[in-house]
């Protein structure tokens, strides 16, 4: 779960894609905390707009909304695997 999440940070791919992706994985048997986990760091890390971050939130801040958010991402498919699984 640690290596998909990490590769899902870096990717950058647009909503309207990911979530009949999603639709389709879910389909075919995939857990809803993995889910979770993969839709709440595709939207919230963004190691791809760290550039664009940084310019405008700083370097400091733009890591630390980073990690954050990251370790966020992990709570939130911990209570979406608990409350929908």
């Amino acid at each position: 779960m640690m290596i998909a999440s990490a590769v899902e940070s870096i990717t950058l791919i647009p909503g309207f894609v990911a979530f009949p992706t999603v639709a389709i994985l879910v389909d075919n048997g995939a857990g809803i905390t993995q889910i979770a986990l993969f839709i709440s760091t595709l939207m919230m890390v963004g190691v791809v707009t760290f550039p664009v971050e940084k310019k405008y939130l700083r370097t400091r801040l733009t890591i630390m909304r980073n990690v954050m958010a990251f370790g966020f991402s992990f709570i939130v498919a911990g209570l979406m695997g608990m409350i929908l699984g």
